[in-house]
């Protein structure tokens, strides 16, 4: 959605249906007070400094607003406004915000992992509804973006690329405006189906893949792969929404910050596929 036609009651319309899913009982004070100000917002400029929005990286020009409204289990979690892959449209998102590192051999591994199912299924949930009243969510995002691959069909590009994301519309928008480029597209949702596609097909050559994932996360999956003689070498793009330390992730082949307009994911991946004269 256009962030002209976004306005206050659709953005009130979307904080009221996430705080009934992940506060049942009723939001806690520090949440409310959040509410109030954003409740005592009169235009769309006072409605986003309720939000917090973080400085531009690597010249990047979408952007990103937050809110965090946590839950009843989880206090971290954030409402999610954001212009992502088409310049210009706002969509509503969930981000869990639980990338903490918690290794197996740590005491509360069982719990954390526990509690990061809870989240996504919140998530899901909220997005659900979101999406069920008529607010912009990815389902929306995926629908433009399969409209603008059926204009920008240009199939003269040739590789063959795993597209691991837990947003599953994310993914399925991205994998049609690859595939009117003339790439082979695979998709994967969970950072646990890249091994055994990459077994089945012999490899891939480009892995796009989300950082920030439910049961396997991006670093999970690099470390498996780099650890594995056969796809070693494997080319990997990262996407992150996320602050990391790239120390923990050095054998990418490049580093994506998200949000990030789809021309810049699509150069980049000319770039390392060589396709940059098609």
């Amino acid at each position: 959605m256009r962030l002209q036609r976004l306005g206050k009651d659709l953005v009130e319309q979307a904080v009221a249906v996430y705080l009934q899913e992940a506060w049942p009982l009723g939001p806690p004070e520090a949440v409310r007070k959040q509410v109030d100000r954003l409740h005592a917002a009169t235009n769309l400029k006072q409605i986003r400094e309720v939000f917090q929005a973080p400085e531009a990286k690597d010249n990047v020009v979408c952007h990103r607003y937050t809110l965090r409204l946590g839950n009843h289990k989880y206090p971290f979690m954030k409402f999610v406004l954001q212009e992502y892959l088409v310049a210009g449209e706002y969509f509503f998102s969930v981000d869990t915000h639980d990338e903490l590192k918690v290794t197996p051999n740590m005491p509360d591994y069982d719990e954390w992992n526990e509690l990061r199912r809870f989240n996504q299924e919140l998530k899901l949930r909220i997005e659900g509804a979101w999406s069920a009243a008529g607010l912009p969510t990815h389902e929306d995002l995926r629908r433009l973006m399969e409209e603008i691959a059926s204009r920008e069909h240009d199939p003269r590009r040739r590789g063959r690329i795993l597209l691991v994301d837990d947003e599953d519309e994310v993914a399925e928008g991205l994998a049609a405006i690859f595939r009117a480029r003339g790439f082979e597209v695979q998709l994967a949702f969970d950072g646990r189906q890249v091994l055994p596609r990459l077994e089945a097909s012999g490899g891939f050559d480009l892995i796009v893949l989300d950082f920030s994932m439910p049961e396997m996360t991006g670093e999970q999956v690099l470390a498996q792969l780099r650890a594995d003689p056969r796809f070693r070498d494997q080319p990997v793009l990262l996407a992150t929404a996320s602050d990391i330390d790239l120390g923990r992730v050095p054998t990418c082949a490049a580093y994506l910050r998200k949000p990030y307009p789809r021309e810049l994911l699509l150069a980049m991946v000319d770039q390392l596929l060589g396709c940059e004269e098609c």
